[in-house]
């Protein structure tokens, strides 16, 4: 999957290779054979959990991806042991395993991943903490941006760089791709050892809106690259205030492209009933997988920042339309995917270790001066920004309790307190939060897809590899560690907590405009449900919202003719099999930990 790149000569297509059919099919069975091997070593990895606390799964399959790339540059024929007629395209097909295609990971790869991650939230609780994770998300991310290109400058400006000062426009849009986060390795420890739920969605939401908020960063200063005067504070200024319309425009519009796509998608379901027709039904649900994220990049929007939401819009407008087979078959094709594309992310990087040009002439003492100011840079985008929080949610505590008691008398005489929730982020917290600012396939393929303006790519590149490297296997691997000597919550009561922390967003301002205008819009038959839900009390309620009823269905066969065959069992109308199942009890409740994996 190697770049369309013009130094690689003529015969240098897209895809990595000369257009043959042969080739293509080589390459192929080469990376799907890889691809088998890791998730055999996976399920190995699982049944080994004394290995799997110190060995990620992700830096498992960098590993089989590193071992390959090293027998693929070193062990597999050269160009000059192939004929003339097949040199270049054989040397090319090698080559493409070692090189990472950018447009293939951002077009092919990233949205499912991206996608998953927002259909799989828990809405409300990721609404619950949505202040410190967004704020943690735009404020951290900025800071940690721009205390990266600033100590670096710093340091070329008095030649600790080991002779290696590019300019200031390419250190923030470095510090910005590497200020994205992959939180999958760290997550997968925090699922398993059920922590505390504050926790979890902090590290959850902050990652999932990171990597929307550092993309566009990194698209908006890498616009600057060539054109940067340091000379001219006017073009400075112009420059600064360029990068702030483009990041307010592209990430408004996306969120708003993003929200709306789930709004159509549900009313097209609504409109058109394809409930009798499964197949169909489940392959027109699959395409709001990629179909916002290729036109927000057509319009000139953030596709990731638009495809996360339109993941939370589709879950929670979409779905109460599909049939209840459509639903679960979706979702595990959801999962499948994203599970997948983010193997093939992480295998690929384990791949180009061994496919950086000119890897003895790469800047070392700039990348070691590059790893120790991301962390740092992670660290001023975690714990001011939490002190910041603190601060002002202590303030807004006291204007509630103050409100409370002023609307209120008797509560005012005898001091109640109303249940006010505890966002306040802790500085144990703030600890997991920094260890959890891994960096993996996003930063890499931005570097990838870096500047080239001043041709500081490769330098780049390489530096990017070394910081991933660093954290999916150092930090990533002393995640279990860290849990324990931060003496963290473990093994927390799911159904205790909801029903102490999981409902009180209900209650906000926004949920009764969509209960009162959205849902009844969007949702077939939506009265009659409301009408239900009241009916039926909290567990009804509860069953509406989670959406995880699952039936035993009969599958769409193919004619001879290959024409869609009948289903052999005619689907029971919606509401009513939550109504049966809620008499038959065997509804299966969904973890709040699920993030899609």
């Amino acid at each position: 999957m190697g770049e369309n790149n013009d130094d690689h000569g003529p015969n240098w297509v897209a895809v990595g290779w000369t257009a043959s059919e042969e080739k293509v099919s080589e390459y192929i069975v080469i990376f799907i054979t890889l691809l088998g091997i890791v998730l055999v070593l996976s399920k190995w990895l699982h049944d080994r959990p004394a290995i799997n606390r110190i060995l990620p799964e992700a830096g498992m399959t960098i590993l089989v991806g590193a071992a390959a790339g090293c027998v693929v540059r070193y062990v597999a024929p050269s160009r000059e042991e192939y004929d003339d007629d097949d040199s270049s395209s054989s040397s090319n097909m090698y080559e493409g395993l070692l090189n990472f295609s950018s447009t293939i990971f951002f077009v092919a790869l990233l949205p499912p991943i991206v996608f998953n991650a927002g259909y799989c939230l828990r809405r409300e609780l990721f609404f619950r903490y949505i202040q410190p994770i967004f704020l943690l998300a735009s404020l951290g991310t900025t800071l940690s941006t721009l205390t990266v290109g600033v100590m670096l400058k710093t340091l070329a400006n008095y030649n600790l760089t080991g002779g290696f000062n590019p300019s200031l426009a390419e250190l923030f849009t470095f510090g910005a791709m590497i200020s994205t986060t992959d939180t999958v390795t760290i997550l997968a420890v925090l699922e398993a050892k059920r922590v505390d739920p504050h926790l979890f969605y902090l590290v959850f939401g902050e990652s999932a809106m990171n990597d929307a908020v550092g993309l566009v960063l990194f698209n908006a200063f890498s616009k600057q690259v060539g054109f940067d005067d340091a000379g001219d504070p006017h073009a400075i200024m112009m420059s600064c205030l360029n990068i702030v319309l483009d990041f307010m425009t592209i990430f408004v519009g996306s969120f708003l492209w993003g929200a709306s796509s789930g709004l159509f998608a549900g009313l097209l379901l609504k409109w058109i009933d394809m409930r009798a027709n499964r197949l169909l039904e489940l392959s027109l649900f699959i395409l709001v997988m990629y179909f916002p994220f290729l036109l927000a990049e057509v319009l000139g929007l953030s596709g990731i920042v638009t495809i996360f939401f339109s993941g939370m819009s589709a879950k929670q407008y979409a779905t109460p339309n599909l049939s209840a087979a459509t639903e679960n078959d979706a979702d595990a094709i959801f999962r499948v995917t994203a599970f997948l594309a983010e193997t093939i992310i992480f295998l690929e990087l384990g791949l180009s270790v061994f496919g950086i040009p000119d890897f003895e002439h790469n800047h070392f003492v700039f990348t070691f001066w590059a790893l120790l100011a991301s962390l740092i840079g992670r660290a001023m985008g975690v714990y001011p920004v939490s002190f910041l929080f603190n601060r002002m949610y202590k303030q807004m505590r006291k204007i509630l309790f103050d409100d409370y008691h002023a609307h209120d008398p008797v509560a005012a005489i005898s001091r109640e307190k109303p249940y006010i929730p505890d966002l306040k982020i802790t500085w144990t917290n703030c600890h997991m939060l920094w260890l959890s600012g891994l960096r993996g396939a996003v930063a890499y393929a931005c570097a990838k897809n870096f500047p080239k303006d001043n041709g500081n790519r490769s330098a780049f590149v390489f530096t990017t590899i070394f910081i991933v490297l660093f954290t999916v296997f150092v930090m990533g691997g002393t995640t279990e560690c860290a849990l324990k000597s931060l003496n963290v919550s473990m093994y927390v009561d799911e159904e205790e907590y909801m029903k102490t922390h999981g409902k009180w967003i209900t209650k906000g301002w926004f949920y009764e405009i969509e209960k009162k205008y959205i849902y009844p819009l969007v949702i077939r038959n939506y009265t009659e449900v409301a009408s239900r839900e009241e009916e039926g009390g909290l567990a009804y309620a509860e069953m509406r919202e989670s959406f995880e009823d699952r039936i035993e269905v009969q599958s769409i066969e193919m004619t001879e003719l290959g024409h869609l065959g009948i289903v052999k069992r005619m689907e029971v109308d919606r509401q009513l099999e939550y109504s049966h199942m809620i008499k038959q009890n065997v509804m299966k409740k969904r973890s709040i930990y699920d993030y899609g994996f």
